[in-house]
């Protein structure tokens, strides 16, 4: 039963300064930049750091000042958290698990004396070394050290806009014969649906039927989110769709809003101006189709013992089927789901560390379509709808392996990519293979510790690409 009266979209947006939600948590929570601002910063704490991520290793000792993590998920109600996600303004995501051990404050770091320690908190600090934290008012999130040789430098995330705790929350889909492919949007992508740097949010009155009036957060479907899900039929109909499966057709794109319909902020109702869905779950465009294409079942004969690349299929934690494929039988016997793609990502470390763009245009397989060709995955629709998570594992020690939902291999368009063209603003960055006007494209082999890296349609170079690649596991959910 409807109980929404009335929406009225209050004027002017404001910037979300951290949005933390996930299944590990009963509510979500969403803190302003002028919230965050507005905190009180209890907390000054000393951490030991180890980084080897240059030519030669880094130990420092740094202080943060801020609030306790801990501090954050409790006031969303969180239980159990055995993992977490951040997300940063430029783009930056990474995961950190195990947040249940025992980390520490290790005095005598530069020494490499581990004699003295002290236990250490995961710390959100918006002051370092005494001076605001690089894209402050969004914090730094701080670790401690496992142990002497932990390089804890890698989760020190700058910017972080979101936290996710646990699985992501699923906010809504958009389907239908009439885009590229089924896209799965989470409630931590809400606020960025107009682009990554822009993580905004604007009030919303909700008057319900027993004269109850509340106010909530929403945002607008922007322009970029339409390009994003990228209609192919531009005459298809767009449907505003409910859980219970019923439809509204939206007239005009540009008038539509999603907004949180409880406390929690764990749901999400739809307005376009005129009428109120309350019980939100998706937009159509055009049909959804029940025809399937026919399966061909193709397996890999590459032994274990010759593969350059595997794909392991879990199935409650436990291995169910593994294969391996050398770079010598996919060219043969797979040559037909080659492809070629373009992907412009921002790299942090270019520019002698200012930073800047990079494009490449690579040669490889899209990791969809090695996986529909397995006899676990029924059709690319079981991969999209949610059923499967992935990981990619590489050889080096740095990339997090961070588990994925398998729409997003269509979604940001995963590919093993073999061989690539890469060139940048300068044309002067390690690894350039063609000036940044070159007409012609110059590809070279990947080089590294393996024969392919994987690339994604992602905005920054941390999640848009995985070095060193040897496989990925397939879980089945």
């Amino acid at each position: 039963m409807e109980e929404i009266k009335n929406v009225e979209i209050l004027p002017g947006a404001e910037e979300v300064g951290l949005f933390v939600s996930g299944s590990a948590v009963d509510r979500n929570v969403l803190y302003t930049c002028k919230d965050l601002e507005r905190l009180e910063k209890p907390e000054t704490l000393m951490f030991s750091v180890f980084d080897n991520h240059g030519e030669k290793e880094s130990r420092d000792i740094e202080e943060g000042q801020g609030v306790l993590l801990s501090s954050f998920l409790s006031e969303a109600g969180a239980s159990n958290v055995e993992e977490i996600k951040t997300k940063s303004i430029d783009g930056f995501e990474s995961i950190v698990t195990e947040m249940r051990s025992k980390r520490y404050y290790f005095p005598g770091l530069k020494e490499e004396n581990s004699d003295r320690r002290e236990r250490r908190e995961e710390l959100v600090s918006f002051f370092k070394n005494g001076n605001k934290v690089k894209f402050y008012p969004h914090p730094t999130i701080m670790f401690g050290q496992q142990g002497l040789e932990d390089k804890n430098k890698d989760f020190f995330a700058k910017g972080i806009k979101a936290v996710i705790a646990g699985g992501k929350d699923r906010a809504f889909w958009v389907k239908g014969d009439g885009i590229r492919c089924n896209r799965y949007f989470s409630l931590d992508q809400l606020f960025e649906l107009d682009g990554i740097d822009t993580y905004r949010a604007q009030r919303v009155k909700i008057e319900k039927k027993d004269g109850v009036c509340m106010e909530t957060w929403g945002v607008t479907l922007p322009k970029r989110f339409w390009e994003e899900v990228e209609q192919t039929d531009l005459q298809a109909v767009i449907r505003a769709v409910s859980a219970e499966g019923t439809g509204q057709e939206i007239p005009d794109r540009e008038t539509c809003w999603l907004f949180f319909t409880d406390e929690s902020k764990k749901h999400l109702g739809f307005y376009d101006g005129e009428h109120v869905m309350e019980n939100f779950a998706g937009i159509q465009i055009g049909e959804i189709s029940q025809a399937k294409n026919p399966k061909i079942l193709r397996v890999p004969q590459t032994d274990a013992a010759n593969s350059d690349f595997y794909i392991r299929v879990l199935e409650k934690k436990q291995e169910i089927a593994r294969y391996d494929y050398s770079f010598e039988e996919l060219r043969r016997d797979f040559a037909d789901l080659m492809g070629e793609e373009e992907y412009y990502y921002y790299n942090h470390n270019m520019n002698a560390g200012r930073g800047g763009n990079r494009l490449v245009t690579t040669h490889g397989w899209y990791l969809a379509g090695l996986l529909e060709c397995l006899p676990q995955i029924p059709d690319r629709e079981f991969l999209e709808s949610g059923a499967v998570l992935f990981q990619v594992f590489t050889r080096d020690t740095y990339k997090e392996k961070i588990a994925l939902e398998g729409n997003e291999l269509t979604a940001y368009q995963f590919m093993l990519a073999y061989e690539q063209d890469q060139r940048t603003e300068t044309g002067v960055e390690q690894g350039d293979t063609s000036a940044w006007a070159d007409a012609e494209k110059c590809f070279a082999p990947i080089g590294g510790n393996t024969v392919f890296r994987i690339y994604c349609k992602k905005s920054s170079a941390n999640p848009a690409v995985y070095k060193n690649v040897e496989g990925i596991t397939v879980e089945l959910l």
